[in-house]
């Protein structure tokens, strides 16, 4: 290995040591109560060696909501492995009980990625790598869905009449605000209405794919019952 290729590999263990860091102590305090003091005492590095590496907190936590945005577009591509083995509305019923997973088993990541669409400081955004990446992975998240209405309306099991960029964008919003419902909840958020009505959230989801899922399928689809979960075997 020569010198510059471990000088890489070094500054990179160590950007992702700090990033490690980072989490322990945001995760479990929030943006707003950390500090940079915190960070670099838990990755055990000076606050100078940190500022090498990230200009501030908030790019750390960029840096950090490209880390979750990975590992679901790692979970998206796994999907799309086996897309043979599935029609495409099977392939939209995987998708959105895919977001509904990562939000359970990954609810800190999901608070980042809901502070990284709250950003509005086009100019930070667009001097930012993390930034940058994380809109790279966001339009690959929206590709993936494009691509399952499109293999849909090729086998026969969603209507060809719509514009599979624009049903996408619909599918996406309508996801995200079920899986931010399910995301309040699990941090203990009260929701009343859904308390009086007795919905848990788990029904409340599956409702949701079965309406886009109805809502989207032809009609021999529906007949054949492909819209619902109980016929997706996943490997």
């Amino acid at each position: 290995m020569g010198t510059e290729e471990r000088k890489k590999r070094e500054k990179e263990q160590r950007r992702n040591q700090i990033i490690d860091a980072a989490e322990k102590i945001i995760f479990s305090k929030g943006l707003e109560q950390s500090t940079m003091d915190e960070i670099a005492e838990e990755a055990e590095l000076s606050k100078g060696t940190l500022y090498l590496y990230f200009k501030n907190k908030n790019e750390l936590y960029l840096a950090i909501t490209k880390r979750g945005s990975t590992i679901l577009n790692n979970q998206l591509a796994k999907i799309f492995a086996t897309s043979h083995q599935h029609t495409g509305i099977e392939l939209i019923r995987m998708i959105g009980q895919l977001y509904l997973d990562f939000v359970r088993e990954h609810p800190n990541y999901f608070n980042a990625f809901i502070y990284y669409e709250s950003l509005n400081n086009v100019e930070e955004l667009e001097e930012s790598e993390f930034a940058q990446t994380c809109e790279k992975h966001r339009e690959e998240a929206l590709n993936y869905m494009i691509r399952a209405l499109q293999i849909g309306m090729q086998d026969g099991t969603i209507q060809d009449n719509y514009d599979p960029k624009e049903l996408a964008l619909v599918i996406w919003a309508s996801t995200k605000g079920i899986t931010t419902v399910t995301h309040m909840r699990s941090l203990g958020h009260h929701l009343e209405m859904i308390d009086e009505m007795e919905i848990s959230v788990e029904s409340l989801f599956e409702s949701f794919l079965n309406l886009v899922g109805t809502g989207v399928a032809t009609e021999e689809a529906r007949e054949k019952g492909l819209t619902g979960s109980h016929n997706i075997e996943t490997n």
